[in-house]
């Protein structure tokens, strides 16, 4: 049997403030990053767990391990922050969460009033945590990256639709220096089954119909596990 290694797995959405009382975020639960974390100790691994706001019920799926260190954050650049300081000591990113894209250009410290003339929300890109790993990835030789693509693809047909999701998967797979990508849709949003595509960095695809995230998370465990021990 492989010796355990150390996981470092990013769950559920993240939060961005707009004003004391009102935010931006995704309908993303943190489910399968849980399932991921779980199947992970199972097989006695070691697991720092980065995850943004998670219902209780999703919390509570996470056993007392002395292989666990959970780590809660709220927004885009606390996660960044907090993974960037522990990929270093990890042997495999499992990039699961779903990163807020943009966030508000300033936080209104009092409660913004209701307008009749509506309300102008200027936003600004937050850093891209997926690729920002790949830059140190290059640095460091033997970190596994796999990292997750929520895709919905463009075009009139389900087939022209399924080929964009892939093309863009594969993307960024490549540009951001990644040994795998999992591609999925927002149908696995808080679903407890889904489709899910695994691509990897030598081009070999792995497809999973209908899988329960209990049973995907799996998959990743032994996919990182093979991938750290036999390099692409």
């Amino acid at each position: 049997m492989r010796p355990s290694i150390t996981f470092l797995i990013s769950a559920g959405p993240t939060i961005e403030d707009i004003d004391p009382v009102r935010f931006l975020s995704n309908r993303a639960t943190g489910k399968l990053g849980m399932c991921i974390t779980r199947a992970a100790l199972r097989q006695r691994h070691r697991v720092i767990l980065v995850h943004g706001p998670v219902s209780d019920n999703i919390s509570k799926m996470m056993p007392a391990s002395s292989r666990l260190k959970r780590i809660a954050v709220r927004s885009a650049a606390q996660m960044h922050q907090v993974m960037m300081k522990w990929a270093p000591k990890a042997n495999v990113v499992v990039m699961n969460a779903a990163v807020a894209d943009f966030t508000p250009v300033a936080l209104s410290h009092v409660k913004l009033k209701k307008a009749e003339q509506g309300l102008i929300l200027r936003l600004k890109p937050t850093v891209d945590i997926l690729n920002e790993l790949g830059a140190l990835k290059t640095r460091l030789r033997n970190l596994i990256l796999i990292g997750f693509a929520l895709e919905t693809g463009a075009g009139t047909s389900a087939n022209a639709r399924r080929a964009a999701r892939l093309a863009e998967a594969n993307r960024k797979l490549h540009a951001k220096n990644l040994d795998a990508i999992v591609l999925d849709t927002p149908a696995a949003m808080g679903a407890d089954k889904a489709d899910f595509t695994m691509l990897l960095s030598n081009g070999r695809m792995r497809q999973f119909k209908r899988v329960s995230k209990v049973d995907f998370a799996r998959h990743v465990v032994a996919l990182g596990v093979e991938l750290f021990y036999d390099p692409l």
